[in-house]
């Protein structure tokens, strides 16, 4: 299968880049986002910010998307543990199930302000 990564920050190295790289990579089938740090020489340490699709599966020092599966044709962006957010997601972005039971039990990140509710 193949996928399209974008690379952020410093780990654009590992694709040729200084600051952003975009490539395509061509992985096995049922590959986990483990399979492509590994394939592209990355730590998990070094990588922050996981989407896929557009949709946010990992935060700095979660690691909760490594055993998520990819799919032929998945866009994956990655940003480097210590780089900006995204700025057209500042406003809050689309999760993951299971980042997004994680940060409802641990209280690591919040999109909107606490409320009575919340």
């Amino acid at each position: 299968m193949e996928v399209v990564v974008s690379l952020y920050g410093p780990i654009a190295r590992a694709c040729g880049g200084k600051h952003l790289a975009t490539t395509r990579v061509s992985l096995p089938d049922n590959a986990l986002v483990k399979d492509l740090l590994e394939h592209l020489g990355l730590s998990p340490d070094e990588v922050g910010l996981v989407f896929i699709n557009s949709v946010l599966h990992d935060l700095p020092g979660l690691h909760l998307s490594l055993e998520d599966e990819l799919h032929h044709g998945d866009r994956i962006g990655l940003f480097a543990a210590f780089y900006v957010w995204p700025y057209h997601y500042r406003g809050g972005a689309v999760m993951s199930k299971r980042l997004k039971e994680y940060t409802m039990t641990h209280e690591y990140l919040r999109h909107q302000p606490r409320t009575e509710s919340t």
